[in-house]
């Protein structure tokens, strides 16, 4: 966001003519209280506030600036904000997915228990009315996923199922994702990944079967090769690919396998720019190589970049003494 979205001049002249901008670490000084009170979940978190204070709207996670300006024109304009759509609903009732607009949107600012009632309210209406088409109660059940209903998003994706519903092939894939998700079994979804054609459900299926794989911690070898064939499925127009590059570079780094794939993958990384952080990757997998020369070298650029940063000294440091130069 810093280096291609605030940094944007269109963004600026908005925030200088509109906003006051404070920018605050949410796991230092004031940023624990101020994370509870609006109730942050992830990064980065853009609150949008009244002078008393009261959230307007929020926009989680990176967006591109033609993509943030136009939230930040949205949000001014009224359009689709919390005290938008209760006033809309105020007005109508009655209207099943406007409750499901508000689930959403309570969703977003995190308060579970309001969005809970909405889906409660039309979820009851589909029942009464009869009106059960699969992309509303698929949505539904998404919906009850977000808020950690788990068990009802897998009831509502099973009842989708038995009904032998149009699409209901994504019924059951979401249903398998969901269970190995509660019950930390990888064997059904490990079946299913390897018979499906389907990109986006291998890629959703691998990275579950890693996180139990990874959250019983019993089998590295196994991680390792399912994070791999987790990558190797996204092509170099993946948005976030520079990330997820490294990410699997620094965990092969962890589990020591991989080492000589981690190389290429984090070199492609960087590929993209010597963002120092892929750098300071690239000297660990370096360093877990035998390579503590190159491993130096990296590391140097990385304290050339951030002097300040005690961890690339540290690493500096720990190539040092465990290799006797």
């Amino acid at each position: 966001m810093d280096n291609d979205t605030y940094s944007d001049k269109r963004i600026i002249k908005y925030a200088s003519e509109n906003l006051i901008s404070i920018k605050i670490d949410a796991e230092k000084g004031i940023g624990p209280e101020q994370k509870k009170t609006y109730r942050v979940r992830g990064y980065p978190t853009i609150l949008l506030l009244d002078p008393s204070g009261n959230e307007i709207d929020r926009i989680v996670g990176y967006r591109p600036p033609d993509e943030f300006m136009s939230e930040l024109e949205r949000i001014k304009s009224g359009t689709n904000t919390l005290s938008f759509l209760q006033s809309k609903y105020l007005r109508n009732m009655d209207d099943p997915s406007l409750e499901l607009t508000l689930a959403e949107k309570y969703i977003d600012l995190n308060v579970k228990d309001s969005a809970e009632k909405h889906l409660r309210n039309a979820l009851q209406y589909y029942e009464q009315e009869s009106e059960f088409s699969f992309q509303r109660i698929f949505n539904i059940s998404q919906l009850y996923y977000r808020i950690g209903s788990i068990d009802v998003s897998i009831e509502l994706l099973d009842n989708l199922v038995e009904d032998n519903r149009d699409s209901s092939e994504t019924a059951y894939f979401y249903g398998l994702l969901y269970k190995a998700k509660v019950n930390n079994k990888i064997d059904d979804l490990n079946r299913y990944v390897s018979i499906t054609d389907n990109i986006e459900w291998k890629k959703l299926s691998y990275w579950q079967i890693m996180r139990i794989i990874k959250k019983s911690g019993e089998d590295p070898d196994l991680e390792a090769s399912v994070y791999l064939k987790a990558v190797n499925l996204y092509d170099e127009n993946y948005k976030y690919l520079p990330s997820l590059l490294n990410g699997f570079a620094w965990r092969m780094t962890e589990l020591g396998r991989n080492l000589p794939i981690a190389l290429e993958k984090v070199n492609i990384a960087l590929e993209y720019g010597e963002d120092i952080q892929i750098l300071d990757t690239k000297a660990e997998v370096l360093w877990k190589l035998g390579r503590t020369e190159d491993a130096l070298d990296a590391i140097n650029k990385c304290i050339q970049g951030d002097p300040n940063k005690k961890h690339y000294q540290d690493q500096k440091v720990k190539f040092l003494e465990n290799n006797n130069i």
